[in-house]
């Protein structure tokens, strides 16, 4: 009796060691392998998310700011009319429940690994984020933001206050970069994993926030010098901080946006274009700009040719294009352009809000860079996808976020009005030059054919044409307020699909100074200087009062000329 009580209680220690060794395992099974712990997650994985999230917020910074500066149409009419609270739901969502909160989980976890490659481009992404909320709200909550239950309505911080933390952030992703790294990210779509680039970035970056606050900083001429002595900004094509898309049709669809919406069916181009960025580049100068061919694609060069099957009969046009049948408002300038431009330049006056006619296969839309849509070289076809239509680049669009250019004609602004380090003409001369190179690379670097007829194509000769014109404007102009205005038209020229750098550019100095104005309505109301808040921000947080206005300004925008 005694052994069979041993061998029972030997038998019961041996099911009970096995049975918590098989629930152990059982244990481990019950991991969510969609909610893994910190100790598993995969800093990869969460830096994808975050440049991706980065992109879509970007794309969705420059699409709500251009047509404020006319690249596309504003129809408004007002200014009042032209946004809505629920317009900005997408962009702040993504910032705050995307980037932000996927940024802050991705950093202590990277620098706990010696990932400082992966911290650092968390940091840059993050702190371009939260100046460019700045940029578009002015105050928005920081401090107080992404803690959960511990605080659901979260104040807003000064943007002058938010500034300064994302430019301390990006001193510390410079250190960060600096650091030797555990391993470098394999799906880093921008710089390939590289360091270097990246805190030339973080550093351009800063420049761009120096210049953009030097009407409330004192010190900002000394910043930028320090910058500029230090010799680490973007200067060639090599480093510009672009996000670059693909051909992809479906599952899923990696085309550039612009390009799905005007050459993604047969039905015809869907976006408005501006009148007035058409005519700056192509009717201005007395002369075609050679990136225009790049820039605009025209499906139609006659838009009153009704011998054309494409056209509408002369009755459905009126409605289609009723500018074209009125006179040129009264309100507008000698020499504002207006409607059609000769040569089937065919967009949208700024503010018309007329509606859309029947003219979706003879307007003009996107060019080849930066959308991956058609060179213009007088085909006089419809954008498309079936036989006999131009099908373009296929959509082999890129973002142009930050490029070589747009530091040389921050310098050159800064040049001028601070007396930073550089000749505002050479900074000047440089922009437009790296500008030209960058478009006229595009077309080869996508491996788009368009035509080799050198008629059509930037070259050397009108490259040099056009940069004698500039530097006659600029020499023969009797004040620095003058020679600003020619700086700032050319950096307007040079940021063509990226809506973002002109907004803030005409906050900051009110250049260029011959927009278009209002074509319905000959007072449109206050410039926008900050949107509305976003319904999503205002309706779920007691802390928030509605902007009631249009002309709330952000912290740095203090000139006094009036916008249009």
């Amino acid at each position: 009796m005694r052994k069979l009580l041993i061998s029972l209680t030997v038998l019961s220690l041996i099911v009970s060691v096995g049975c918590k060794k098989f629930n152990d395992k059982l244990d481990n099974l019950l991991t969510d392998p969609n909610l893994p712990s910190l100790d598993a997650a995969d800093v990869d994985l969460y830096l994808n998310n975050t440049i991706l999230n980065f992109q879509n917020f970007h794309r969705a910074a420059s699409d709500l700011s251009d047509p404020l500066v006319r690249q596309e149409t504003m129809f408004g009419p007002t200014y009042f009319n032209a946004y809505g609270p629920t317009s900005f739901d997408g962009i702040w969502t993504v910032a705050y429940t995307s980037i932000f909160k996927t940024a802050n989980t991705l950093i202590p976890i990277a620098e706990e690994k010696g990932q400082y490659v992966h911290s650092g481009i968390a940091k840059v992404l993050k702190a371009f984020t939260m100046m460019t909320l700045v940029d578009l709200f002015g105050d928005v909550p920081y401090t107080e933001a992404n803690l959960g239950v511990e605080n659901t309505n979260p104040k807003a911080d000064k943007g002058a206050d938010v500034y300064a933390a994302a430019i301390t952030l990006l001193d510390d992703a410079i250190t960060t970069l600096g650091k030797s790294t555990n391993s470098k990210p394999g799906n880093d779509i921008f710089y390939g994993g590289s360091a270097s680039k990246w805190t030339t970035l973080a550093k351009t970056l800063k420049l761009r926030a120096y210049v953009q606050t030097r009407l409330v900083d004192a010190s900002a001429k000394d910043k930028i010098n320090a910058l500029i002595a230090d010799g680490d900004l973007i200067t060639s094509a090599d480093d510009d901080f672009t996000f670059k898309y693909g051909s992809k049709s479906a599952a899923p669809d990696s085309r550039d946006g612009r390009y799905v919406g005007n050459y993604g069916t047969d039905n015809g181009a869907g976006s408005y274009l501006g009148t007035y960025a058409m005519w700056i580049c192509a009717k201005e100068k007395g002369f075609l700009d050679p990136r225009t061919r790049y820039y605009f694609y025209r499906q139609c060069l006659h838009p009153t040719d009704y011998s054309d099957s494409r056209l509408p009969d002369q009755t459905t046009l009126q409605f289609a294009l009723a500018c074209f049948y009125r006179a040129v408002p009264a309100w507008y300038p000698v020499g504002s352009p207006y409607c059609v431009l000769d040569g089937g330049w065919w967009g949208r006056d700024h503010g018309n809000n007329e509606g859309t006619g029947p003219d979706l296969l003879v307007k003009t839309t996107w060019g080849v860079y930066p959308a991956g849509g058609a060179l213009d070289y007088d085909q006089n076809i419809s954008v498309g996808q079936s036989a006999g239509r131009e099908v373009g680049a296929k959509g082999l669009g890129m973002e142009p976020i930050f490029l070589s250019s747009f530091n040389y004609f921050l310098q050159a602004e800064s040049a001028l009005t601070l007396g930073t380090t550089g000749d505002p003409l050479d900074l000047l001369t440089k922009g437009i030059t790296a500008s030209f190179e960058k478009v006229a690379a595009y077309p080869g670097s996508i491996n788009y054919a368009g035509t080799s007829d050198t008629t059509y194509l930037i070259t050397d000769a009108k490259v040099a044409k056009y940069i004698n014109y500039v530097k006659n404007q600029y020499n023969a102009a009797t004040s620095d307020d003058a020679k600003l205005n020619i700086i700032e038209k050319e950096f307007y020229i040079a940021t063509w699909g990226n809506g973002l750098e002109p907004y803030n550019a005409y906050r900051r100095t009110a250049k260029p100074d011959n927009f278009q104005l209002a074509a319905n309505i000959q007072d449109p109301g206050a410039f926008i200087h900050s949107f509305f808040y976003p319904s999503v921000y205002v309706n779920l947080n007691k802390n928030v009062t509605q902007k009631t206005v249009t002309d709330v300004r952000v912290f740095w925008d203090t000139q006094t000329t009036p916008l249009k």
